[in-house]
């Protein structure tokens, strides 16, 4: 990442802006990104700002917000790319096409996304990306079990399946259980039919019952950080 000469302040100014355009408080934003519990408020006084490593978590992570004008203050606060879903747009918002639902659910980190997908209204929308349109939700990446395939702030696209039965055990699914949901590729148990096992290269295999799982959804696209 190439960073451009600033004013001590600015950075953290700019996105202090950007949090509260999005409803953000820094509670969210530190437990979104994994930052020390207070960092947010310290880079705000006088003579601090956000640091290298900060900007980056920033940047991988919430995907809408333009990086030139957060390190610049130049162009638009949002990305082209992104088109972010404010209330009393609808009518706008259904004449985008080729745009998919963004929806800033990290995956590997709270509840199901579906209580929130489909009864709520996405957090914005994306277009653009090479490969994207076959996706029908985007969602955020956290933590590292899939990498190098799938980097942490990486965002991935979702499809619902008919029938998940039959899983390919060379694909990335979007497992959600009752308690988490997560990426991984699966394996099938040999002797026990209501069990599968979750796999990915960083993490040691876990056995997880058919009866706990709410939903499975094929990883169909994934867009890592640059």
């Amino acid at each position: 990442m190439n960073f451009f000469l600033y004013k001590m302040g600015e950075i953290s100014d700019r996105f202090s802006k950007y949090m509260t355009s999005r409803d953000l408080n820094d509670n969210q934003v530190t437990n979104n990104l994994g930052l020390s519990i207070g960092l947010l408020g310290k880079s705000r006084k006088p003579g601090s700002d956000l640091s290298k490593k900060s900007i980056e978590k920033i940047l991988n992570f919430y995907a809408d917000l333009n990086k030139v004008w957060l390190l610049t203050g130049e162009g638009d606060m949002i990305n082209a790319e992104f088109i972010p879903n404010h209330s009393g747009e609808e009518e706008a918002i259904s004449s985008i096409s080729k745009s998919i639902p963004y929806w800033n659910l990290p995956v590997s980190a709270g509840k199901s996304v579906l209580d929130i997908i489909g009864k709520t209204k996405p957090d914005g929308f994306i277009k653009g990306l090479p490969g994207a349109d076959i996706a029908e939700n985007i969602l955020p990446v956290i933590g590292t079990s899939m990498e190098p395939e799938v980097s942490s702030g990486a965002i991935i696209g979702v499809r619902k399946m008919n029938n998940w039965e039959s899983l390919n055990t060379e694909r990335i699914y979007l497992i959600i259980t009752t308690d988490d949901r997560m990426i991984k590729r699966i394996e099938y148990d040999e002797t026990n039919q209501d069990i599968i096992w979750c796999v990915s290269p960083n993490y040691p295999r876990f056995k997880i019952y058919k009866s706990d799982i709410i939903d499975i959804q094929r990883v169909c696209f994934v867009y890592n950080p640059k």
